[in-house]
């Protein structure tokens, strides 16, 4: 639902566009009678089916952590044929909560929980599925079952009648050999059945389902290779439920999402040789991919900003690592710049006294020493998104490169601020090399959290500002940047909505920085 803001790769979306995989009645299955599998659930955006998932008890079902990008808005339970949906009685509204870890399907974790918006009925169309109770391994060439409303054929189409068939658990070493052969080394926690010694296996629209072993989910449905649902080639591979069985308890006994559904800098940069032939297994509907390309703001520069004059905001910091921009920054002493925790990838490096990331130089470049990530951050949703960037020398102060106050104190921050960055100027992209500015208004907090409530919870210390009954905000590729007020840096920036910059949508959300005076004087002076 909500992204982390810095450069959203084209390459990456393009990996969705050209390399979808397809497939066969879950490859080779058959129909599944309609008195079993009544824990099968249809993830849908818009009454369409997208995705597979499975009820596990009354308030949640699971499904892969990579179907949110198709916006899932309800699950249909009760039916094995799509054709036949009540909607007042099978269909329930959902709020995502994905694993606090995840970054994209090559980089594993990919594992969701749906929360239903009212108690699933259960009776004889819906029961849930057992989970196992503790960390297993499923046996070698144990018989188990995968079953999805995937594409009946390489290049074919989703069906409506729900299909199962029995796939074999295939030896985790012999999967990764497999796997190796094409230079791709598989994530962590995951298990590998099917696609490999048989012409059995899942394909696109049977991601989020379970494999299913001795009457037990014990996978997700992840990822296979490329366009190719004609099996046998390698393993198909799914998430090892029984990993993670610490964090589905804390959900389930918390009754409610940890808000932790925000995309990292990891995910924007992926591109690896998994980008080139696996995909996240869901139909990919032109609907979502045009809400990426096609839906972006008119405006432009930072959201229908401008470009800064070269002689004003002195203290804006490129964050980059060898490839690159990946986050804004500001200077707030000679050795120091602020950014977001969110930002800590493998960036190397600031830039510093230049607007235009074209004209950059050796002089520009300052190493960082150390990153301070604040103690308590854990992810962009559960709040404390701020880092400070020890630099590996001090910079000189002249009239390129400026430093940037900071609030004395906590503040009640007033409208006239801006936000600057080097992020998209429109949804979808591309980023800019020169710095844009746009004024943004800030928004009552108790506004900002009923506007996102339906979303989730919002965490602590944070500002709003821009994104919502304005056309103005910041986009991908600004995260770290500052929100200026009265002179000072009051925000830092931490994420928005979706990847989606067409505003207005709901608020943009910023670290607020005077929460976080304390931590940020005694780590500066611990270095005077």
């Amino acid at each position: 639902m909500m992204h982390a803001l810095h450069r959203f790769l084209l390459l990456h979306l393009l990996m969705y566009l050209g390399l979808y995989a397809l497939g066969s009645e879950i490859i080779n299955g058959r129909k599944v009678p309609e008195n079993l599998m009544l824990y099968m659930a249809s993830v849908q955006n818009n009454g369409g089916h997208v995705c597979g998932g499975f009820l596990i008890n009354e308030h949640f079902v699971v499904t892969a952590a990579h179907c949110e990008r198709l916006n899932p808005t309800s699950v249909v339970l009760g039916t094995h044929n799509l054709q036949k949906v009540d909607n007042n009685t099978m269909r329930y509204r959902v709020k995502t909560c994905k694993f606090p870890s995840y970054v994209n399907v090559s980089k594993g974790d990919d594992i969701m929980l749906l929360k239903l918006s009212r108690k699933a009925r259960l009776g004889k169309k819906v029961q849930p599925i057992p989970l196992p109770n503790t960390e297993i391994k499923v046996k070698d060439q144990s018989k188990c079952r995968v079953a999805g409303w995937g594409l009946t054929r390489t290049g074919g189409k989703v069906v409506d009648g729900l299909k199962v068939v029995v796939v074999p658990i295939v030896n985790l070493e012999d999967c990764k050999k497999k796997w190796g052969h094409i230079r791709c080394n598989l994530p962590a926690n995951v298990i590998c059945a099917g696609g490999y010694g048989t012409d059995k296996g899942f394909c696109q629209g049977d991601s989020g389902g379970p494999l299913v072993c001795s009457g037990k989910a014990v996978g997700v449905v992840s990822f296979n290779m490329k366009k190719n649902c004609d099996y046998p080639n390698v393993p198909n591979v799914y998430t090892n439920i029984s990993k993670y069985l610490p964090w589905i308890k804390k959900i389930l006994k918390q009754h409610n999402c940890i808000f932790v559904n925000l995309q990292t800098p990891q995910e924007e940069r992926q591109v690896s040789c998994l980008a080139g032939i696996m995909h996240p297994l869901h139909t990919f509907l032109l609907f979502p991919l045009l809400a990426y390309l096609g839906r972006s703001a008119d405006g432009s520069e930072i959201i229908n900003g401008e470009r800064a004059p070269e002689n004003s905001m002195l203290y804006m910091a490129s964050v980059q690592d060898s490839k690159g921009h990946l986050c804004g920054g500001f200077l707030i002493s000679e050795d120091f710049v602020l950014t977001a925790a969110h930002c800590d990838d493998v960036i190397t490096h600031v830039v510093l006294g230049t607007h235009d990331l074209k004209s950059v130089n050796d002089d520009n470049k300052i190493s960082i020493k150390e990153k301070h990530k604040h103690k308590s951050y854990e992810n962009v949703g559960s709040g404390n998104d701020i880092m400070l960037l020890k630099l590996s020398k001090k910079v000189s102060l002249n009239e390129r490169v400026q430093t940037i106050p900071l609030p004395t104190s906590e503040m009640n921050t007033q409208d006239g601020c801006q936000v600057a960055g080097w992020g998209y100027i429109k949804t979808g992209g591309p980023a800019v090399d020169d710095l844009r500015v746009v004024n943004v208004s800030i928004i009552n907090l108790e506004v900002c959290k009923e506007q996102w409530s339906h979303l989730g919870n919002l965490p602590a210390n944070i500002i709003c500002a821009g994104g919502y009954d304005t056309e103005k905000g910041f986009c991908q590729g600004d995260s770290g940047g500052p929100l200026v007020c009265n002179g000072k840096a009051v925000g830092v920036v931490s994420f928005n909505k979706g990847a989606n910059c067409s505003y207005p949508n709901v608020p943009n959300v910023y670290t607020d920085v005077s929460k976080y005076l304390p931590w940020i004087n005694d780590i500066l002076k611990r270095y005077k």
